[in-house]
């Protein structure tokens, strides 16, 4: 594969562009990661549709059986994507990862409260609950600006 950057100061709007002989399999998949990256919209499958939603209205990324779910307000949506690359993608700076599996959006965060073992549980404002492994419990805090454990 060949990767080539263009700079163009009278540039508008950065545009990407893929030239290939056939749309493959991986073709298919580096548009959907690319796709994902836009910062202003994120894709999400739910009873056999494509919706289009605001990162900013998620709550947190889940990855059950290896698939990823995310939920807002309304409903719970399928992404293509891995919890690794919604960590790359950095939809926002309120997203962070809290356990192996899932990724919380802190400005949905009402309150934390200590639980066994070093843990955390977030109330989200929607009144979930989501645990924070103690792993991740130092950068939690660290991004907050409550503490250097």
């Amino acid at each position: 594969m060949k990767i080539t950057i263009q700079e163009d100061d009278n540039c508008q709007e950065t545009e990407v562009r893929i030239t290939c002989r056939r749309a493959n399999d991986d073709v298919v998949k580096l548009v959907k990661l690319l796709s994902a990256t836009n910062q202003e919209r994120l894709t999400g499958e739910q009873n056999g549709e494509l919706h289009l939603l605001h990162p900013e209205n998620i709550y947190y990324f889940e990855s059950v059986d290896n698939t990823v779910f995310f939920y807002d307000v309304k409903a719970v949506y399928r992404s293509t994507l891995k919890l690794y690359q919604i960590e790359e993608a950095n939809f926002s700076r309120d997203f962070i990862r809290v356990s192996k599996s899932v990724i919380v959006n802190l400005s949905k965060v009402e309150k934390l409260k200590p639980a066994l073992g070093r843990k955390l549980v977030a109330t989200l404002d929607n009144a979930e609950k989501v645990m924070i492994s103690r792993q991740y419990v130092p950068a939690l805090k660290q991004k907050l600006g409550i503490g250097k454990d």
